[in-house]
């Protein structure tokens, strides 16, 4: 294996290994720029506390998230199309872990890293970045994809398909994007947000639609990037809006947050408001368009 192209996701939680996951997530430097001690008393304290509400979560999704899954698939579609090049997948916070990945690589000529986030962030980039630095500081990184214009179609494409599946002629878009503790974004000076929006933008002025974007998976008494996805549903409820299509900007595969958290808890919230219509986009992993801009994106990496 002289030449490997490594995809790395953020991964999630499986039944009986939640501490695991939750612990990995918030003793992350990045994520809580704290003295180590107290990273790691943080972490062991919120997995001790959420471990069973993240259990219940995995439960009413089936008992796992198909994420790793999709991004396996990925990997072989990306191996298909990259002659001479090896295509493996690691996750940043569960197995197969990236730390564990980068040890057991052996020999490797050239190592080109693929964070599968279309936008920058610290919570996502930079925490991947750090770890492979740490490991491989010679390893080639490829860059945010948010306006590559086969990503945009890939979204573009969905979307069609899915209006025309649901026969929904007047939609609104609401782009749902993770959010970010705010004092952290602007500590970083994340583009995260310009570059959400860009991506939401191109997309909806491809399909001549109204849009909006929000922000989901709020967690604590922070101030995060707003406005939520949650006071989205309401205004738009308000207005009077009957058909909301929600399309998950910033996953490139399913996982709790869309099976369960819009899948779930914002299609109950739009159905006690009246809206006749709540649609959640599918996340098109496997879109033609969205595997040939990861090959653009990898390509542009090598120079």
């Amino acid at each position: 294996m002289s030449k490997l192209l490594l995809l790395v996701n953020y991964g999630g939680p499986t039944l009986g290994k939640e501490k695991e996951y939750l612990r990995r997530l918030f003793s992350d430097e990045v994520l809580f720029p704290l003295p180590k001690p107290l990273r790691v008393f943080t972490g062991n304290l919120i997995a001790t506390l959420r471990w069973r509400e993240t259990r219940k979560i995995l439960s009413s999704i089936g008992g796992k998230s198909p994420l790793l899954e999709q991004t396996l698939w990925q990997a072989k579609a990306l191996a298909k199309l990259l002659k001479g090049w090896d295509v493996k997948v690691a996750m940043r916070y569960s197995h197969p872990l990236l730390e564990q990945a980068l040890k057991n690589l052996g020999k490797v000529h050239r190592l080109v890293i693929f964070p599968l986030f279309p936008h920058y962030s610290f919570a996502t980039y930079l925490t991947v970045e750090r770890v492979v630095k740490r490991l491989h500081p010679k390893a080639v990184f490829t860059q945010p994809f948010y306006n590559c214009e086969a990503f945009i179609r890939g979204w573009v494409s969905q979307i069609e398909t899915t209006l025309k599946e649901k026969k929904i002629s007047s939609p609104f878009l609401v782009f749902s994007a993770h959010s970010l503790p705010l004092y952290l974004v602007k500590k970083y000076r994340d583009p995260y947000p310009l570059q959400v929006e860009e991506s939401a933008k191109l997309i909806a002025q491809s399909l001549s639609l109204p849009f909006k974007v929000s922000y989901q998976s709020r967690v604590g008494p922070l101030k995060w990037l707003s406005p939520s996805t949650e006071e989205v549903i309401k205004e738009l409820s308000r207005r009077g809006v009957k058909e909301l299509v929600v399309v998950p900007i910033s996953f490139t595969a399913e996982n709790s947050e869309t099976l369960q958290e819009i899948d779930q808890n914002y299609q109950n919230l739009a159905k006690s408001l009246g809206i006749k219509d709540f649609i959640r986009v599918k996340i098109p992993y496997d879109h033609p368009w969205w595997i040939e801009c990861f090959k653009e994106n990898f390509l542009k990496a090598l120079g």
